[in-house]
This record gives C-alpha cells, structure tokens and sequence, in this order.
C-alpha cells in the first residue's frame, strides 16, 4: 500500500503541467502513487502525461473520453486510490520537494487524520504570499478555520471512504470547499506543519479568475449555504465555540455579497440577495456587530427589505464603492458629522 496517494485532474494543462509534475514525481517521499486524470484535454497534456508514465512507474493515467469536470476527474481519481493517505494537486500549482515526506511523517507521529502544510499564493502579478489560515487554526485551537486552501493537506483515505465523502458532481465551483468541510467535521485530529509549502498559481482564465459565470457564481454560493447546513446538522455542533460558528457563518454570509460583483449582471445579483437572506436566516443567531461584514448590509438582512439591498449594490456596483458607503452608514449612525470616507 503506497503512504500517499496524489490525485491530479489534468485539463488543457500543457504550458504548465510539467512544472506540477516535476514537484511531485520528485518528492523526496517515494512511496506515493500518483494518480492523473486526463479530462478529456484537447492540447498536448496526454502526451506530457505519457511521456512522464514512461519514466515512473508510479504515475497511472486515467485518460477519460468525455470531458466531466474537475469533480468528476477527482472522483475517478478516488475511485483508484489505494494509498493510506490522499493528496491533490491542482494541475498549474506546484508543491515543494519534501511536501509528502514531512506531512506523512507527522500524521505517523500523531496519529493524525489529517494534517495540513502551509501555501504560498502567487497573484496575478507574481506577487507571492503567504496564507494565514495556519495561524487562526493555532490561535483559536479549532479545526474550523481550516476552510480554505484544501490541498495543502493529506487526508486519511479511510476517513473519506467510510464517510462517503466525494466532490459535488455537477457544481462547476467550490466542490473542494465543500469536500473540506465534509472531511474535518468527521475528524477530531488535524496537526499542522509551518514549514512546507504548497504554491498555488492564481490565473485569470481559472476558477479564481475575477470574472466568473452566472453558472460558476450559483455553484459557490449553493455550496456555501450546503456548508452552513452541515455545520448546523452536525453531530458536533454543541462542542463548536461561538467564536467558531461565527468565524465560519460570516464567512458563508461573506459569499453572496461578495460573490455578485464577480459577474455583474442583474441575474446574479438576485441570485445573491435571495442566498445571502437564505442563509442570514440560518446563520444570524450567530452573527453580531462585529462580524467580518459590512454593517449595512447587516441591517439590511435584518430587515428582511430584498429591493433595498439590490438597490444599494446597484449604486454602489464595486467593492471600493460599498466599503466607502459602509463608513458613510457607520459614521451617520454613530451621529459622526462630516466624517472623512
């Protein structure tokens, strides 16, 4: 049985695929499978993946002659594991060297279902930096907070199989988010290592690109609302802090009014009002003042007033522009006169 096996969904990847493959195909870790799946590419991707499986024995192709998604390719991926531990890399990221051998190593030590390394995030601009998601695990002590970043972790096979746990089939954006959840509401060990890192190339034609379809807008949003429902249905919600249930549920309520200004038509637009009151009604015994969001449209939510939500996005149609009328509100309700915004 390998010690890890490493899922990669592999799409019309040729001008970066040899860069991901080299990281892993040279992990210092050599007990790992490594578990490709050609999604039905229409460029040169499946002859790079042929010409890698020629030179390691441990690198298996799954090539797939129906282009089904990135969900779908990484359940294929699962269908063929038979490592103790599951990895995935996405197919324009990278990881370092000794990735596997130092998370794996720490799962052994710990006795640990899931153990998490650390990203460097590569902007648009090349810009690199460093996630913070490790330091609010540490802080708050709370697996919660890993809820983002997937895979920068290894995950007990054993774990996701008698759980079922799978990748939402059909959903375009956010499947991984969704998988997360699933997966660290059914642990209670998750470690964590400072020291490696996984580098996740932002790209513009990507899931993360700042302009998304109404499609992939819908998808993130629904999800995000599936992530409150598992939380609120968990076996485990009593032993969650307030602190914990707050930082999340902000975080799901974040998405509808974030998410509308990622593809600025007035579909998405309702669409995002009626999910963010969908899941302020879930979420709002939760949510105070101090909330990670912007106090009028708080208040807003609490009214139950859907036109005076739209309308207020319609005027104010950017991020810039809302966080500006937020201090306008904030600085009006606390009698602030002539406050500088």
């Amino acid at each position: 049985m390998p010690k890890v096996s490493v899922i990669i969904p592999v799409y019309n990847a040729q001008d970066y695929l040899k860069r991901c493959l080299d990281s892993v195909v040279n992990q210092t870790l050599k007990d790992i499978e490594i578990i490709c799946v050609n999604d039905c590419s229409t460029d040169n991707s499946i002859n790079i993946l042929n010409e890698y499986a020629q030179k390691y024995s441990n690198l298996k192709i799954i090539d797939c002659k129906v282009n089904g998604g990135e969900s779908i390719a990484r359940n294929i991926g699962l269908d063929n594991v038979t490592g103790e531990y599951i990895a995935f890399v996405d197919n324009d990221d990278e990881i370092d060297l000794d990735f596997y051998e130092k998370l794996y190593n720490k799962a052994i030590e710990t006795n640990t279902d899931i153990v998490k390394g650390d990203v460097h995030i590569i902007n648009y601009n090349r810009e690199n930096k460093k996630s913070n998601i490790n330091d609010l695990i540490k802080k708050y002590n709370s697996k919660l907070y890993f809820n983002y970043f997937w895979w920068t972790a290894i995950y007990k096979f054993q774990i996701i199989k008698d759980n079922n746990i799978r990748f939402l089939e059909n959903y375009p954006l956010g499947g991984d988010v969704l998988f997360l959840n699933q997966a660290i509401l059914k642990t209670n060990k998750l470690a964590l290592i400072d020291d490696v890192f996984y580098h996740y190339h932002r790209r513009e034609d990507s899931g993360d690109s700042k302009i998304l379809s109404f499609e992939k807008v819908k998808s993130v949003l629904d999800i995000h609302e599936m992530i409150v429902d598992n939380i609120l249905n968990s076996e485990s919600f009593d032993d969650f802090s307030n602190d914990e249930i707050q930082y999340v549920f902000t975080w799901c309520l974040q998405s509808p009014l974030n998410y509308c200004y990622r593809c600025k038509t007035i579909k998405v637009l309702d669409y995002s009002i009626d999910k963010a009151f969908s899941i302020y009604n879930k979420v709002q015994k939760y949510i105070n003042k101090n909330s990670n969001i912007y106090e009028i449209c708080l208040d807003i939510l609490k009214s139950g007033n859907k036109e005076k939500l739209k309308d207020l996005y319609l005027k104010n149609d950017t991020t810039q522009k809302m966080f500006i009328a937020n201090l306008r509100y904030q600085h009006n309700k606390r009698g602030i006169v002539n406050a500088k915004s």
